[in-house]
């Protein structure tokens, strides 16, 4: 398990409205790329997504645990980061939901069933001036 550097939790937390996309694969290698608004970074270990319209994403997660996160932004200097992880499950109830559906509730008033969560695997830049460097 990799430890998300503090610039890349802050960019992931600081603004939502900044692109954050998850990637999925189902068992024959056919990838998912949605868009996910409500991706949060809960500790450096750990990042949570409200389980939103989900259907496709959630079947990939039965298959195939293995995600990548990208958020980047392309104002003033390009920056970006891709985050790989194992999915852990999603979480109905108990702390983590508790946090996430309030944090969610105050961000977009939505309820939502349940929270998605990410073990963090590894952590790499994807724009200049260090693209594809390993920073976890």
């Amino acid at each position: 398990m990799a430890k998300m550097p503090p610039r890349v939790m802050e960019m992931i937390n600081s603004n939502p409205v900044l692109p954050k996309v998850l990637c999925t694969c189902d068992a024959e290698g056919n990838l998912n790329a949605v868009p996910k608004g409500t991706l949060y970074a809960l500790d450096a270990e750990t990042l949570v997504f409200a389980d939103i319209w989900g259907y496709k994403t959630n079947q990939n997660l039965e298959a195939n645990k293995k995600v990548a996160v990208t958020v980047f932004s392309i104002q003033m200097l390009p920056v970006g980061y891709q985050v790989k992880g194992t999915f852990q499950g999603f979480e109905t109830e108990g702390e983590i939901y508790n946090t996430y559906a309030r944090h969610v509730k105050e961000q977009i008033n939505m309820d939502i069933p349940a929270v998605g969560v990410i073990k963090v695997d590894s952590v790499f830049t994807h724009c200049l001036p260090e693209p594809g460097v390993q920073l976890a």
